[in-house]
């Protein structure tokens, strides 16, 4: 057997000792036998006694060449770092900054040349030891082989382990050794490889950086609006053709161009080096949308910019399909003219009327009592519109509290006020550009609000609460009431302009009782459409539904069909006991045989009955203004009354007027509606205004 040769390291610190003495007996372990002197131990007396000795650095001869006995062999070596390790480095973007952490100022730059012997040239590398005091403070990146002490500004430490001995120090070894000249042969081998593999990856990360940039290009290129990547140097270093076009140059004209000699208007938006957002500049005869995104490395650095472009009228056409998308949040008309049922007079003449002006882009107001469907009249007013695929937006005064109107109908910014969402709020004018804005019981409305709404139906603009933009709308406007706004304009109460601006066409939506032969037919459909089934009604309770006035309209309606069918079984005949209680304890709202004196419409009966209580005029004043009132589906007070009346030089005090509305529901000329909204005409009342004008009983 071959006697082995006592090979002894010596390093100042144990990482390094471990790892060279690894080094050696992986490739010459069957010649050597390796020991270890590390300076920061204890020496130990034996380690004297080997042959060789093969020492880290120069500083650390300087230090140890005393100890040493002269008759023995000396190496001092030269080290290189492990090529396995320098994967991350090549991964760094060019141009990256890094410190070489090092103990001493040799071993820093001697770390630089094997890097650059590597061609590891994409970063650009900066020696740093504990001695020197003065080196780029800016720099966030630090490289070191093996553990270093590290400055508190590097956030980020790659670490290339510690340095073996390089070819040339083991062929040197070989030599003092004697050992066969194969030995060199095959750790040569095995360096060439090592080498050729990390070629072999900086080929393969260059294919696939170019394979990667490949594939961004031919997504860019799908992408309708313009990109361009700009680097550190503001040059265009990526463009797609959707750019090119915009900007009306070619590839070629663009790549490596200065992006501020080719789009100045930008320079604002890249300089700062933060990203902006929907930053509107106008690029030649058009106008773009501009967004700048910053590139970071690793260390936080900007590398570059992603600037994207948009024309802005494409992004107006964007914004209409989102706003068709917010269908999923509600704000869709549902209802067609088709689904409003029945066949009276006074029904369809109101479907005519308002079919004729659906098409119009006229602001309409629609005016009729609670209940009797002027939201189902606004629905289908838009969805036969040519708005019909756009938003209905729709909201109610009388429900919402004055305080919170305003930011709803027109947004808020953030911070408005305590309580605003973060981001601000858009509000429903906003959410209904390009389609329609329902403003339901608009005479509740505020004066306040009154006043704003005039300004944004005649400006066609909205401002936020709190903020100092105003924002463009194209919205029809549809508003209804239940509330005579003639009457609230007199009390001041009710804009006279913002009415004239809203009643352009006037609909007036007929109470349930002016169109009692639909009562069968809603019947039967709420039955079905709630229940799937039907009422079976007896003829006492088929009468008194006829007959009743139905304050709430056909909401009421559509209650009582809901408490009948959950108090009858479905093969029961509902009876007048099947009522709901508020019904049968108020017999007097059915006008049936209420009153005996004036049964069966006896239109003669009346007058002769007040005729008898003097001059008939009272009667028809009180009558007439009733009957105005009607014509706008309006109820109408004892004080209005007496106001007009006041107006045409009549003198009748308001509590005349009471007296005579009394006698005049006591003879069902007059229904008084349960809410104190007023007193409307029976068809009784109508027959005999028309026998007073007819016969001029009143001249």
């Amino acid at each position: 057997m071959t006697k082995q040769n006592r090979i002894c390291f010596v390093a100042i610190n144990r990482e390094t000792c471990d790892r060279v003495a690894q080094q050696l007996s992986t490739l010459l372990g069957n010649f050597i036998q390796v020991d270890t002197w590390c300076l920061r131990e204890p020496p130990r007396p034996e380690v004297l006694d080997n042959d060789i000795f093969i020492i880290s650095t120069h500083a650390v001869w300087q230090q140890v060449s005393s100890l040493v006995p002269p008759d023995k062999r000396i190496i001092v070596a030269s080290r290189t770092l492990e090529i396995d390790n320098l994967e991350e480095l090549l991964a760094l973007s060019r141009g990256t900054e890094a410190l070489i952490l090092s103990n001493h100022e040799k071993t820093a730059l001697e770390i630089i040349e094997v890097l650059k012997s590597f061609a590891i040239d994409n970063v650009v590398l900066h020696p740093r030891w504990p001695d020197k005091k003065t080196y780029p403070r800016h720099i966030k990146l630090a490289i070191t082989a093996g553990q270093q002490p590290v400055p508190p500004e590097i956030e980020r430490v790659i670490d290339l382990g510690v340095r073996t001995l390089n070819l040339s120090t083991l062929v040197e070894l070989i030599i003092e050794l004697d050992l066969p000249r194969e030995i060199v042969n095959e750790i040569s081998a095995r360096y060439i490889s090592a080498i050729i593999s990390i070629l072999h990856r900086r080929i393969e990360l260059a294919e696939q950086n170019e394979k990667f940039k490949d594939r961004v290009q031919a997504i860019l290129d799908t992408v309708d609006h313009g990109i361009i990547a700009i680097d550190e140097d503001q040059k265009i270093r990526l463009v797609n053709p959707a750019a090119e076009k915009m900007l009306n140059l070619g590839y070629q004209e663009l790549i490596d161009r200065s992006v501020t000699d080719i789009i100045p208007q930008i320079s604002d938006d890249i300089m700062t080096g933060s990203n902006t957002a929907d930053s509107i500049k106008k690029i030649g005869d058009s106008h773009y949308v501009i967004n700048t995104t910053s590139i970071f490395d690793a260390m936080n650095n900007v590398t570059g910019t992603v600037i994207s472009l948009k024309a802005a009228n494409e992004v107006k056409e964007l914004d209409s399909k989102v706003r068709r998308e917010l269908k999923r949040k509600g704000n869709i008309a549902k209802h067609t003219f088709n689904d409003i049922l029945g066949s009276s007079e006074e029904i369809t003449r109101a479907i005519d009327a308002a079919r004729k002006f659906a098409g119009t882009d006229l602001t309409i107001l629609l005016e009729g009592e609670s209940g009797t469907g002027k939201e189902l009249f606004a629905q289908s007013f838009h969805n036969a519109s040519n708005r019909r695929n756009t938003p209905f937006v729709a909201i109610n005064f009388a429900a919402l509290p004055e305080n919170l109107v305003e930011s709803e109908l027109f947004g808020y910014e953030e911070g408005a006020f305590t309580g605003a969402r973060k981001g601000g709020k858009t509000g429903l004018f906003e959410e209904a550009h390009t389609g329609t804005i329902f403003l339901d019981e608009i005479g509740d409305a505020s004066t306040e609000v009154q006043k704003k709404l005039l300004r944004v139906l005649e400006e066609k603009e909205v401002r936020r609460v709190g903020g100092n933009t105003v924002t463009p709308v194209d919205v029809r406007v549809i508003a209804s009431t239940n509330r005579n706004l003639r009457q609230l304009m007199k009390e001041g109460k009710f804009r006279l302009d913002l009415y004239f601006r809203l009643c352009s066409i006037q609909i007036v939506v007929p109470p349930l009782r002016r169109r009692r032969q639909d009562i069968p037919v809603l019947l039967a459909f709420f039955a079905n459409r709630l229940y799937r089934r039907e009422i079976r009604l007896a003829d006492q309770l088929k009468d008194y539904l006829s007959n009743y006035s139905w304050p709430g309209n056909v909401r009421e309606l559509q209650n009582i069909v809901n408490f009948l069918c959950n108090t009858i079984d479905s093969n029961d005949i509902a009876t007048m006991k099947h009522l709901p209680q508020y019904l049968s304890e108020c017999p007097t709202d059915y006008n049936g045989p209420a009153t005996a004196a004036f049964a069966h419409g006896d239109v003669e009966a009346v007058v002769s009955r007040f005729a008898k209580l003097g001059s008939l005029e009272p009667l028809f004043w009180v009558l007439s203004e009733l009957k105005k009132a009607e014509r706008f589906n309006q109820s109408a007070g004892r004080q209005s009354i007496s106001m007009a009346l006041a107006e045409q030089t009549i003198s009748f005090p308001e509590h005349k007027v009471r007296v005579m509305l009394k006698r005049l529901e006591q003879g069902g000329c007059v229904i008084t509606n349960v809410t104190r909204q007023g007193s409307r005409l029976s068809k009784l009342g109508n027959d005999v205004l028309s026998y007073l004008e007819s016969s001029n009983l009143t001249s």
